[in-house]
């Protein structure tokens, strides 16, 4: 297949290239050239045309809930075990459509990403490459520990416990090992030893770590313990970032879903002891809006490694797993829309692990491909604008 757009953003932050079109064969991207080139050399290719449209790699979710939701007919009961499945099943192309192509779970029940990954193999559904985590794991009531029941959260304490735990989700397919610390005014959750143990087994079994973590020690303990990804770090600091730049660890802010909540609340009729308190739900959420746009481009100039993450379950959120919103909040947080597109498809796969064969519009590398109608590199909400999504040189949406 030739594909032709009018310009390819390259999904790095500097390189875009006009009027160059892209050879794809057996799922990987052959050639850039010129279209005429191409069509010349590859006369037997089927072309796909796409005047007016950008093409860009695929975009990355890199926080995910699969099916969190509860099941408005059982009057907001967890989902069964079966009925996650379907559902779950049933809208992951919703998530092909809006151009996200790969997604890493931050936890999930019933090891619902390994089941998508398998049955998309079998060819059974449509649905982006899922990069597990199976069961988040937080202390005795610490945050996350009331939604196990439909989540899969485990409660651990101490070595002992999380190391089962880690083995565990290794067994039953995870590639990544989730945390859960510090949240809200609660303070950090899990004890630095606890982290750094928890790193430590999950590097020494050849998994990745992610940990939900806004502030104070429970970021320094993030830090210490060399963790992969910091989900949200809503109060990281400058000194903080340097270590993250030492350290190689990628902050994934989740800019998205602190805006969607507080929104909804704010609309809402809210007491005013709620306005009042600081320590409540209410002004954790003002305040950690209120941080994003200080802290996320000093960070980003610092050199850390920005990646996108919604923090939805991406089935029931306006046009699925909301990474364009995500980039556009990223530019309104000082950021250039060719940085944010980088954030988004670069920067993920290089967390991913997979940075050097996805995550740009390079020859050799897989093709996942997007087109969107107009130029994204300078309009970063035309990500929105979602033509068709390739996967691995597959057609797996498209409006033409």
């Amino acid at each position: 297949m030739i594909i032709i757009p009018d310009r390819i953003a390259v999904g790095d932050r500097y390189t875009v290239l006009e009027k160059k079109a892209v050879l794809v064969q057996d799922g990987v991207i052959k050639k850039i050239d010129e279209a005429a080139k191409l069509l010349t050399d590859f006369p037997d290719e089927k072309v796909q045309d796409a005047p007016g449209c950008t093409l860009i790699p695929g975009m990355i979710d890199l926080h995910t809930h699969i099916g969190w939701g509860e099941d408005p007919a059982l009057s907001g009961k967890p989902y069964s075990v079966s009925m996650h499945a379907l559902y779950a099943a049933s809208k992951m192309e919703g998530t092909l459509k809006v151009g996200v192509t790969s997604i890493r779970e931050a936890s999930s029940g019933n090891c619902i990403g390994v089941a998508l990954n398998e049955a998309a193999a079998r060819g059974w559904i449509k649905s982006p490459r899922v990069y597990p985590c199976l069961s988040g794991l937080c202390m005795t009531g610490g945050h996350g520990s009331g939604q196990s029941d439909f989540t899969g959260i485990w409660e651990v304490d101490g070595i002992d416990e999380i190391r089962k735990a880690i083995r565990t989700n290794k067994k039953n397919g995870a590639q990544w090992i989730k945390l859960l610390t510090s949240e809200a005014y609660r303070g950090d959750e899990l004890s630095e030893e606890e982290i750094c143990f928890a790193a430590q087994e999950a590097h020494r079994l050849d998994m990745k770590i992610e940990v939900h973590a806004g502030y104070g020690a429970s970021l320094d303990s993030c830090l210490a313990a060399g963790v992969d990804s910091i989900e949200h770090g809503t109060h990281l600091t400058p000194e903080q970032g340097k270590v993250m730049v030492e350290k190689d660890i990628t902050w994934v802010p989740t800019i998205y879903v602190f805006n969607y909540v507080y929104d909804e609340m704010a609309a809402l009729d809210v007491p005013q002891a709620m306005k009042d308190d600081p320590k409540s739900v209410f002004n954790y959420l003002k305040e950690s809006v209120e941080c994003y746009p200080q802290n996320i481009k000093p960070l980003f100039d610092l050199g850390v490694r920005i990646a996108t993450g919604t923090d939805t379950d991406c089935t029931d959120y306006k046009g699925s797993s909301p990474v364009a919103t995500e980039c556009e909040y990223l530019v309104k947080c000082g950021l250039k829309p060719i940085e944010a597109l980088e954030c988004a498809t670069k920067n993920g796969a290089d967390l991913l692990g997979v940075g050097d064969h996805v995550g740009l519009v390079k020859e050799g590398y897989t093709a996942d491909l997007v087109l969107v109608e107009g130029d994204p590199t300078k309009n970063v909400s035309n990500l929105h604008n979602v033509r068709a999504t390739y996967q691995a040189g597959k057609e797996v949406y498209s409006e033409f």
